[in-house]
This record gives structure tokens, sequence and C-alpha cells, in this order.
């Protein structure tokens, strides 16, 4: 009978956690993961944790704040949820609803720029997005200690979420923001030996449009060997810069004398301003390039860049990358 009665006492406990796990997490929280109507909803800078639980519940996503601001706080992914306007399922878990919120193909608010793009084609894109509101006003400037006002280099290139609303210059105080962030991880900030963080910064994009990611500090070494003795720098990517042409192999006679300080094949030094936006591996690679005596550099075929110090060794080379290029390697 004592048993019968502690069984009994038993199931009744176990029948009250249920009802209270039930009542506690379960009627306050959505079980779908998936559903086939969807609304937008928009997550601004500054929106706090307690903030998008409030949208989301409004807009009928989760079906209480409190589920899904519990779920985020207990995991550690919910801080990458990022401005934006996201395209999130009706009527689903919390779970789910961060997962959602993280997956950038819902974000209709993302703007990408590839490392080594132009300042005026990321303003070209900034202007003729249907987020952005206004144009530039050409009131937005560099950090005052790069001794500059041009933002060619400034503007960090990455992915970026601007909600709707969000003016031309707004994006653009962002993106000079981000790259002061990449500037001071990088050490940027403190420039190299004798070259100031400005300088560095040209070196940086110069390598960015010359090479690939794992030649970076190679090719840092050879701009920085060069200006050592004042030899030409001699880059293509320079002269396509002046030119705002793009990825030309092999430059004609014509081209090699086009007037443009620019032009590092007819001035020595430096180009009078960074010739792209790098991104920070190659920000890196300027203020650590790698040992090497080296001068001279050529992609001989997609994937295979070498260095030398010697000029007859380079002629070589070049013979080999024209054999690859009447081949069509480069196509």
């Amino acid at each position: 009978m004592k048993k019968s009665i502690a069984v009994i006492a038993s199931l009744i406990i176990f029948t009250l956690l249920a009802v209270t796990v039930h009542n506690a997490f379960l009627l306050i929280d959505y079980r779908a993961s998936v559903n086939e109507n969807k609304v937008d909803v928009i997550i601004e800078n500054g929106d706090t944790g307690f903030e998008i639980a409030g949208k989301l519940e409004a807009a009928g996503v989760v079906k209480t704040a409190k589920a899904f601001y519990r779920a985020a706080l207990s995991q550690k992914r919910s801080a990458g949820i990022a401005p934006g306007v996201h395209q999130i399922d009706l009527k689903i878990s919390s779970n789910a609803a961060i997962g959602q919120l993280l997956d950038r193909k819902r974000n209709r608010a993302l703007l990408g720029f590839v490392e080594g793009m132009r300042a005026y084609e990321i303003l070209q894109k900034l202007e003729s997005s249907d987020l952005l509101q206004g144009s530039f006003s050409k009131a937005v400037f560099p950090d005052p200690m790069y001794g500059s006002k041009n933002l060619e280099g400034f503007l960090f290139p990455a992915q970026y979420a601007f909600v709707p609303g969000t003016t031309v210059d707004e994006a653009i105080k962002e993106m000079v923001k981000r790259f002061n962030i990449a500037a001071a991880e990088s050490n940027l900030v403190a420039g190299y030996e004798k070259y100031s963080p400005y300088e560095v910064l040209i070196i940086a994009s110069i390598a960015q449009a010359e090479g690939d990611r794992q030649d970076f500090s190679k090719i840092v070494r050879v701009i920085y060997n060069r200006l050592k003795i004042g030899m030409p720098l001699q880059m293509n990517a320079t002269i396509d810069y002046a030119a705002k042409a793009r990825g030309e192999i092999r430059m004609s006679y014509k081209q090699l004398q086009f007037n443009s300080k620019y032009n590092t094949y007819l001035y020595r030094g430096l180009t009078p301003t960074p010739i792209g936006n790098p991104g920070e591996d190659a920000m890196r690679a300027a203020m650590n390039p790698a040992k090497g005596d080296w001068l001279y550099f050529i992609t001989v075929k997609p994937g295979d860049t070498r260095f030398t110090k010697s000029f007859p060794e380079f002629n070589l080379w070049v013979a080999e990358f024209r054999e690859n290029e009447e081949a069509g390697l480069f196509e």
C-alpha cells in the first residue's frame, strides 16, 4: 500500500513538474522551425537584445519576446545578429529565429565591397543602392593623422548592413570607422620604419592590386627594396589605376608612357594616394614584409608568382610567362 502511495505521489510530482515546464517554456514559444509565410524585420544599429525580441514578437515571428530573449542570452552566436532588413518566417521557435537572423542571405540590407575596390567604384555602388538616401556630400574625411582628405584607401572593404533610410554619408562614415579599427589591429597606425602610416597604406594598396593574398608580404618586400635603392616601382597596377582600367597583364609601350603621377614607370617613389582600398591582410603584410632581397616578381601562370633579385632570371620567367599567355592560361 505504501509503495502504491509512493508511486502515485511520484507520478503527481512528475506531472506537476512537466506542466510547470510546459507552461514556463512550451507555451511561450512556437515549435516550428520554418514557415512559408514571412515578414520583414528591421534591426537597427544599437538595438538591444530586448528590443530585437520585442520587434520579433510584434511582427509575429516568435510567440513571446521573453522566450526569444532567454534563448538569445543563452547563445553566444546571438551577438552576430547584424542590422538590416531581415526576411524571417512567421510563427517559429526562438532558436529558429536566431538562426534566420544570422543567415546573411535573409538580410536584404547587406552591401558587400571586395578588397581592392576603388573609391569611385564604392561611391557608385552606395549612391545607386535603393537602401541608401542622398549622395556623397564630400564632407567626410579620414582621420587627420594621415594628412589626407582623399578617401581612397580608407573605405574598408567588407560586408555592411545598412538599414533603409541610412544616408550615403552615414554609410561612408561607417566604412571609415571600420578602416580605423583595421588600421589599429594591423598596427598600421604606427607606420613602418621611416614610412608614415599613410605611406604604408599606399604600399598595402599596391600589394592588394598586384597579387594574391599568399604573396602580399613578398610583394611588399619588393616595394621596400626598390624604394630603398631609388629604383622605380614599375607596377602595372598603378597605371591601371590612373587609366581607370583593370587587369592589364601586359602593358604596351604607349600605356607605359601614360602621363600621370601614378605612373610608377615614369615617376620614382610612391603614388600620390593609395590606388584602391586594401583589406586587412594587405595592411598586415605592409607592416610585416617577408625577408628577402628580391627586386623583381612576375606571375608566370595563375597561382605561380616568382620572386628574384636577378634581372636575367626575371627575363627568363618573362619568356615563360609569354608562352603561357599565348597558350591561353590567363584567359
